[in-house]
């Protein structure tokens, strides 16, 4: 980490005369409006050579679902037909199964074809369905055009304000003033016991983790990767000098993605999405919800504690007993930043065809990560890569991002481009690209989130009121989530604490042997309302972008502590002292920690324990006991 020159005042635009659609949308649209004119001509074929009226009903049903049944007046049938294919496009976004719309398409025009007995096409109603979908696409071009023109005027009108905004982008954090390190409150360990009981349970364990899907947002990997965003937060900002239970924890977490319950989803969406038989959850041109996610987690265990996982082979994912794929976390960062290179939006796909905006920003923070453990000097790149795709292809005049597109049809809609949506992106966003951040911020402040008497309120709304860990909508709670992570990262504490001290207000608590939670919460939603908990100003760009101190990595460290007898509110060093609080979590007790990272052989001054005096021996380890009946400072510092 290097010091830098203070935080600067930067105004951050809307891009101005944004296309109707952007250059790879438009060449994904082209493909499918292609695609579709050969089917449309395979319609008119038959009726312009007068065939058989069964090869007309099954041309009908290629322009349009359902649309033989409907040329010979079986409407009922036909509109069956189309809400299967739009089925079959729910589950082909909410899966992956890029197979099964073609599939209900093509069943929806021979079937008619061979079951219909003695079927007669209308020449009006062969007119009309022939007509259905050149219009629908006419008319979708021309409203979406005429919603172009209304959001490049509110852009215009949000730009003017936006000159009169000064946004305070940090660098790297200054050594010289100090990295902050706060101390644990007693809520704040209430809420940490209640993620270490979950990461310290066996690796193969799953108790605390909400089993519904593998496929969409309630699935195991996005619980367990946000359990360990939340302990190396907690790391970071409060103990960064302890080791012990607190690394055990998420190197259980890390692994537990290993097993073939948590990844092996991946083997089915790439057979039915992609038509590949590799189960290599590590593939070139997808799966960002796996390495992206994961690669972070890995990323930030790996900056604050050792580099265990960037060995050759140290992230196997096992099949079977034949069959497993050995990866690490630089061929993760590797993968991520090839994936960019070859996509033509540059972002690349969680599931197979639909690319998240909101995915990517974990891909480019694992690169972001790694890039500090081995200087890969491609990180600019991938950066700007991004950077320009997430304000040319994805984004809306009026500032909104398009939370998803499909990268085969060049489609998005209105629903990922949602405030809620927004929020989390920001979030993830700020590491990498902490200008958009600071602007999408704004505009979520500007014209979505009130802060009223100490208290956030969210319109009312479906998305508002989703909490994906459960698919539930009830309350606004994980809105409130991740208002809580993007405000404090960005530095509006304000509204940190206020959306923090309406939660505590109305949800219902759940307290077990001295570990709290929601209780009407998912647990991505509690993982998360700890992520926001633990953060601080620029809390993930520091931790991400830049890393913690050298004196911290090099520093003595608490290495091993017993849980949950020892509580660890905080651990720092500067390199040569180590100063620890304590707490007993289970009623007084004497125990032993275990110090490590000592010079060997030195003696050092205690402050707070049994004894006042310590000798590190070879490996530079020692250990010291001490009564701990309530909170307890200690003091480990060179003998002068």
């Amino acid at each position: 980490m290097t010091t830098t020159a203070a935080p600067t005042g930067t105004t951050v635009l809307l891009p101005q005369d944004l296309p109707l659609l952007p250059r790879a949308t438009r060449r994904a649209m082209l493909r499918s409006v292609t695609g579709y004119a050969v089917l449309w001509l395979a319609a008119l074929l038959p009726l312009l050579l007068g065939l058989d009226a069964r090869w007309q009903v099954a041309g009908l049903g290629l322009a349009l679902p359902g649309g033989g049944l409907l040329a010979t007046g079986h409407v009922v049938g036909g509109l069956l037909v189309l809400a299967g294919l739009l089925v079959a496009v729910f589950v082909w976004w909410a899966a992956g199964p890029t197979v099964l719309p073609p599939l209900a398409w093509v069943a929806g025009a021979v079937l008619p074809a061979v079951l219909l007995d003695r079927p007669e096409v209308s020449d009006g109603g062969a007119t009309a369905v022939l007509v259905v979908v050149p219009a629908l696409l006419v008319g979708s071009l021309a409203v979406h055009a005429l919603r172009h023109r209304a959001q490049a005027r509110r852009g215009a009108a949000i730009n003017e304000r936006l000159r009169r905004v000064s946004f305070t982008i940090s660098g790297p954090p200054d050594i010289a003033t100090g990295v902050p390190v706060v101390e644990h409150t007693d809520t704040d360990l209430r809420r940490l016991r209640a993620a270490l009981d979950i990461g310290l349970q066996p690796v193969d364990g799953l108790a605390g983790f909400t089993r519904l899907d593998q496929f969409r947002e309630g699935a195991l990997r996005y619980q367990i990767n946000a359990v360990g965003y939340g302990l190396a937060m907690a790391q970071f900002t409060r103990t960064p000098a302890f080791r012990g239970y607190l690394a055990e924890a998420q190197r259980n977490l890390v692994e537990k993605v290993l097993d073939r319950r948590i990844w092996g989803y991946w083997a089915l969406e790439n057979a039915w999405g992609n038509l590949r038989r590799d189960k290599d959850p590590v593939p070139l041109g997808g799966n960002v919800m796996l390495t992206g996610f994961h690669g972070l987690q890995v990323g930030m265990y790996s900056v604050l504690n050792d580099d265990r996982y960037r060995q050759p082979g140290a992230l196997t994912f096992r099949w079977d007993r034949d069959t497993a794929f050995a990866h690490d976390l630089k061929g993760m960062a590797a993968n991520v930043r090839e994936n960019v290179r070859r996509s033509d939006f540059s972002l690349y796909p969680c599931e197979p065809n639909w690319i998240y905006t909101i995915c990517n920003t974990f891909g480019l923070n694992t690169v972001l990560v790694d890039e500090q453990l081995e200087a890969s000097h491609e990180a600019d790149d991938v950066r700007a890569r991004l950077r320009r795709a997430y304000e040319e292809e994805f984004l809306r005049p009026d500032g909104r991002i398009v939370g998803v597109r499909s990268s085969h049809l060049g489609l998005s809609w209105n629903f990922w481009s949602s405030p809620s949506v927004q929020l989390a992106t920001t979030y993830w966003m700020h590491p990498g690209m902490p200008d958009l951040a600071h602007r999408t911020w704004w505009l979520i402040r500007d014209g979505w989130l009130q802060v009223e008497d100490g208290r956030v309120r969210t319109p009312r709304g479906l998305v508002s009121r989703l909490d994906p860990g459960n698919y539930q909508i009830r309350s606004d709670t994980f809105s409130l989530a991740v208002t809580t992570m993007a405000a404090r990262e960005i530095g509006d504490e304000e509204t940190a604490l206020a959306a923090e001290r309406t939660l505590a207000e109305r949800e219902r608590l759940e307290v077990e042997n001295g570990a709290e939670r929601f209780a009407d919460a998912s647990g991505l939603a509690n993982s998360y309302l700890n992520l926001g908990r633990f953060g601080r100003h620029d809390g993930l760009r520091d931790l991400v972008a830049f890393g913690p101190p050298a004196a911290w990595r090099d520093g003595p460290v608490l290495d091993e502590a017993a849980y949950p007898d020892v509580l660890v509110a905080r651990a720092v060093s500067d390199g040569a002292a180590l100063d620890l609080v304590l707490v007993p979590g289970a009623g007084p007790v004497r125990t032993t920690l275990r110090l490590a990272q000592l010079r060997p052989g030195a003696s050092y001054d205690v402050e707070g324990a049994a004894r006042d005096r310590l000798v590190a021996d070879a490996a530079g380890r020692a250990e010291l006991e001490l009564d701990l009946g309530g909170r307890t400072a200690v003091r480990v510092r060179p003998s002068t």
